[in-house]
């Protein structure tokens, strides 16, 4: 593994901890129905595979 690739890995696992960080803010902070919360999760997990997207098709600068 290169260092760039590790060093993408290390930064993915700081911004999906970081997205599950923003689920259990909502999650202790709002009283969500169901559907809510199944929505919330579902934005959330599509912003990591966007943000994996990118780390995979792009070098860092």
């Amino acid at each position: 593994m290169s260092i760039q690739d590790s060093i993408k890995e290390q930064l993915l696992q700081e911004v999906f901890s970081n997205i599950d960080n923003i689920y259990d803010f909502m999650e202790t902070r709002f009283n969500m129905d169901k559907h809510c919360d199944e929505d919330i999760i579902k934005k959330l997990n599509e912003l990591k595979d966007v943000v994996y997207k990118v780390s995979t098709l792009s070098d860092l600068s």
